[in-house]
């Protein structure tokens, strides 16, 4: 059992970095290409509405979908029940959100916004329709299927905003290939999942699973102020182009940050939650979760900080040179992230939810500062003060870590530690090379180079850990080598 359990998780983690490797990695392709296209404006305004829509979105999932996840049983009613809630949910959601579009659209000084609103809207609606049969397939750990449709999705959705871009579409190339993004997707789960709602619905159902995801509901409202609270204050206090710049920061950041979390959340959820009844084995499992994570984000992000400009200015050209230090102080706030949604799983994994409620209502206080020094001081002063923050927030959730498994805030840091201080020696060299006189592009290769090298043979030869050989034989299995 336990074998079986640790090849799931293993084939789960290599399937899930291939799900957001095609779809946000793909997309983020599709965006970079984009960005040499349209212009920072146009992506700034985008970004305006995208604040609502995901504050939206994570009204119409109403925390079933950890719920689901969760629960060792399931039944036909409580698939039903989750599908019909979210849905009438998304509904009334739309109809807000095209009613106040044109208010949007006048506080932010921008009158096009209201029509890309209106339009945008409709995602809540193809989202709530897919949420259940999403949950179908995490549940069986089939991260495969999930990673086909993104990868067709993306390239479909990715290939017609291109076309739009060129042809002249300007910003309208953006919220089309969302829309299409999410239909398509929206569309295979249907197919691939075998599901089909049928007129039943449960009230019993229903108050089980609220008494769960209620909290995780408020929660996610939270969460999603705190994250776009920024882009909100940059928006109004500053301008769109400012925006398309901390934005273009943004995804570049996420990228990274958001590929590790969701694919880390998806897969040790459900693992976690299935042995929550034995303490030392979940232990055991977490502590293995949460090395396998630091040594993949520590890695990434702090390279990523390491090659910003030759990255930025190789891919998306000198017009996005502001985005640079952005992206660069965003990295190190960002480095928290992966730990705190994994810190998350496997609180919400033994039902402690009104923990994870109370985490955010702390995060969400902690975050007034920062946004009182973008507004009164500049959008540095903002982002510095978000690593302030999230530094304060490992610690706090650290804290309720060892408060649900016994695991010690000083043997999580010892944990980590390491891992960070090999990235933090790594990153170091590799933005020693942007100092070189030579091509912005012969850079960034050169960069990407010798920073694989050196990690690869630190963790091989020097710092030897069973979290590093697994993620070389999860890849090597993917190429079809043992």
């Amino acid at each position: 059992m336990g074998s079986d359990l640790k090849n799931k998780t293993a084939k789960g983690i290599s399937w899930g970095f291939i799900d957001n490797l095609s779809n946000t990695g793909i997309m983020a392709l599709v965006n970079i290409i984009l960005a040499n296209i349209l212009s920072p404006e146009q992506f700034g305004i985008v970004a305006m509405s995208t604040i609502f829509i995901t504050l939206a979105n994570s009204i119409v999932d109403s925390g079933f979908t950890g719920a689901l996840t969760r629960k060792l049983e399931v039944t036909e009613k409580d698939f039903n029940t989750v599908f019909y809630f979210n849905l009438i949910i998304s509904i009334l959601l739309y109809g807000v959100l095209f009613s106040a579009a044109p208010y949007i659209a006048n506080y932010f000084s921008q009158p096009i916004l209201s029509e890309i609103v209106r339009i945008l809207s409709f995602s809540l609606i193809i989202n709530a329709l897919s949420i259940v049969q999403r949950v179908i397939l995490i549940r069986k750990l089939d991260f495969k299927t999930q990673a086909l449709i993104s990868l067709f999705s993306s390239l479909l959705s990715g290939s017609v905003g291109i076309y739009m871009a060129v042809e002249g579409y300007g910003v309208w190339s953006l919220v089309v290939m969302q829309i299409l993004r999410l239909g398509v997707n929206s569309l295979l789960l249907w197919l691939s999942s075998k599901w089909f709602p049928t007129l039943s619905f449960s009230i019993k159902s229903f108050r089980d699973m609220f008494s769960f995801g209620g909290r995780l509901l408020i929660t996610s409202i939270i969460s999603v102020i705190w994250n776009e609270v920024y882009s909100f204050i940059i928006g109004k206090s500053y301008s769109a182009a400012v925006l398309g710049q901390f934005s273009r920061a943004e995804k570049f950041k996420s990228m990274v940050t958001s590929n590790i979390s969701i694919v880390m959340q998806r897969v040790s959820y459900p693992v976690l939650s299935s042995i929550r009844e034995d303490g030392e084995r979940q232990l055991r499992v977490f502590r293995k979760i949460l090395r396998t994570t630091v040594l993949i984000s520590f890695t990434a992000v702090l390279g990523l900080a390491a090659a910003s400009e030759s990255i930025v200015i190789t891919l998306v050209g000198s017009k996005w040179i502001p985005s640079v230090e952005y992206l660069r102080i965003l990295c190190f706030s960002g480095i928290f992230i992966p730990i705190q949604m994994t810190s998350v799983n496997i609180i919400n994994a033994n039902g402690r939810s009104d923990i994870t409620l109370k985490l955010e209502i702390i995060k969400t206080i902690l975050a007034i500062f920062p946004v009182l020094a973008g507004i009164f001081f500049s959008v540095e002063a903002l982002l510095y003060g978000m690593i302030v923050v999230n530094v304060i927030s490992f610690f706090i959730h650290s804290y309720y870590v060892n408060k649900v498994i016994e695991y010690k805030v000083v043997q999580q840091l010892r944990d980590i530690l390491p891992f960070f201080f090999i990235a933090l020696i790594i990153s170091s060299i590799v933005f020693l090379i942007s100092l070189l006189n030579m091509p912005q592009w012969a850079i960034m290769l050169l960069q990407l180079f010798i920073g694989a090298i050196l990690t690869i043979a630190v963790y091989q030869f020097i710092y030897r850990c069973d979290e590093f050989n697994d993620i070389k034989s999860a890849v090597l299995k993917i190429f079809g080598r043992k």
